[in-house]
């Protein structure tokens, strides 16, 4: 699991709810299907998303809550969010492509109902956050049109839940 920059481990508590995503098996099907879905959103078909590969969890960095208190307390903060998929290719390949290689919908997303907890001790000015938690997984991107070449590389983000950050002070 990968944490934010400049991030204290001990200060991190990950709550996974969201079922483990399964990469889909590549086959000749699947491929055919996915060249429908380019051609019917833009004119390059000859791009093909290849190559899906989880590469673990990782926090955002846009926090989505946070509550603050004195202690001796319990600072508890419930969510529930939309938080949107997200993906970046360095080359122009089809959502739908992106989609069909990672295993879920990267324009698509997913509502998460969590809550995290943490005791602020006696005396201490204690803070508690949220920030979405995504599942990584990279992909390679082939052009078809000019002997199945490797022309680049992308990043897919699916959210499965929350990371929650406490400090005190």
């Amino acid at each position: 699991m990968q944490l934010s920059a400049g991030a204290v481990p001990e200060h991190w508590t990950i709550d996974r709810k969201a079922p483990a995503v399964t990469l889909p098996a590549p086959s000749a099907g699947q491929v055919a299907a996915s060249q429908g879905v380019q051609e019917a959103t833009t004119g390059n078909w000859w791009l093909q998303a290849r190559n899906g590969t989880y590469q673990g969890q990782t926090c955002g960095t846009n926090r989505v809550d946070m509550v603050t208190g004195w202690g001796p307390m319990n600072l508890t903060l419930t969510q529930s969010r939309a938080i949107s998929s997200q993906w970046s290719s360095s080359v122009s390949v089809d959502a739908g492509k992106v989609s069909a290689t990672v295993g879920f919908s990267v324009t698509d997303t997913a509502t998460n109902t969590e809550s995290g907890q943490w005791a602020v001790p006696d005396g201490k000015f204690g803070t508690l956050e949220a920030y979405p938690l995504f599942d990584h997984f990279t992909f390679d991107v082939y052009d078809t049109s000019v002997g199945d070449r490797y022309v680049g590389g992308g990043d897919a983000y699916h959210p499965v839940g929350y990371c929650y950050n406490h400090w005190a002070n």
